[in-house]
């Protein structure tokens, strides 16, 4: 599952089912607890993994 706050620059995320791939260019700036973000990164209706 890829969370955004979990990201690292240069991590790189991809679509088991279209190959879709995403490259994290820069952080994001979402805090741990009530502040972070929560929702993972989705294509094709399922959850990105990272390469």
């Amino acid at each position: 599952m890829a969370i955004c706050h979990e990201m690292n620059e240069g991590d790189v995320f991809f679509c088991e089912l279209c190959g879709l791939e995403l490259r994290v260019e820069k952080t994001c700036s979402c805090g741990i607890g009530e502040d972070a973000c929560s929702v993972p990164l989705q294509c094709c209706g399922k959850d990105m993994k990272k390469k």
